[in-house]
């Protein structure tokens, strides 16, 4: 059976309405009347689309760009590396996101009130695990595939680790239609979930 979910995403990217539910979403304004504050990233995977580092580059001159390796590995992997972006409080990484890579699996979102720098080092430590044979695998936390399965099996120390400085991690479901969030508080993780192109549903669960 063809797959439609890359039909689907494109008309996401064509509903302005949709749209504007993902920026009040993220950036959390509630009224809508309300100034967006610089603390959105997101992390982009370079890896997933050839146009998503020259990109960067180019975003780079403006914007807070940071890669997740260092030293040998970020020069020889670096257009296929992770990389940290803040959103800030325009629409220009926003709409580069929304217009080219929503509903393509390019990365995930998430809120935090630290530095970037501060932010990077946090990631740094999760792109590498270590398997109980000692072998060190790299870690994929930022694939918006991966994140949503991986969280729900992770224990409040696994979560306490993962999270860190961050307050929530959202990420598009596979055809760009909707936002999960996650929050760890108070030692559980909730998810809540707003459909992009419908009625919001603002409902907050448990993870099971």
């Amino acid at each position: 059976m063809r797959d439609s979910r890359p039909a689907r995403a494109a008309g996401v990217r064509q509903d302005a309405a949709a749209r504007q539910r993902a920026i009040q979403y993220l950036w959390g304004l509630d009224p809508p009347a309300r100034e967006r504050q610089a603390y959105l990233y997101g992390i982009l995977d370079a890896a997933r689309d050839e146009g998503i580092y020259p990109q960067l580059r180019r975003l780079a001159a403006r914007e807070h760009i940071v890669g997740l390796y260092q030293g040998r590995a970020a020069a020889e992997l670096a257009a296929v590396a992770p990389y940290l972006v803040c959103l800030g409080t325009s629409d220009r990484v926003f709409d580069w996101i929304w217009q080219r890579g929503w509903g393509k699996s390019w990365g995930i979102f998430l809120w935090s009130l630290v530095s970037i720098e501060t932010l990077r080092a946090h990631f740094r430590r999760l792109t590498m695990v270590q398997t109980a044979e000692g072998k060190r695998l790299l870690f994929r936390f930022y694939d918006p595939r991966v994140l949503p399965v991986f969280l729900p099996t992770c224990d409040a120390d696994q979560l306490r680790e993962l999270f860190g400085p961050v307050q929530w991690f959202a990420v598009e479901d596979t055809d760009g239609g909707s936002l999960t969030r996650f929050r760890f508080a108070a030692g559980s993780l909730t998810t809540r979930q707003m459909t992009l192109t419908d009625v919001p549903d603002q409902t907050e669960s448990p993870s099971a």
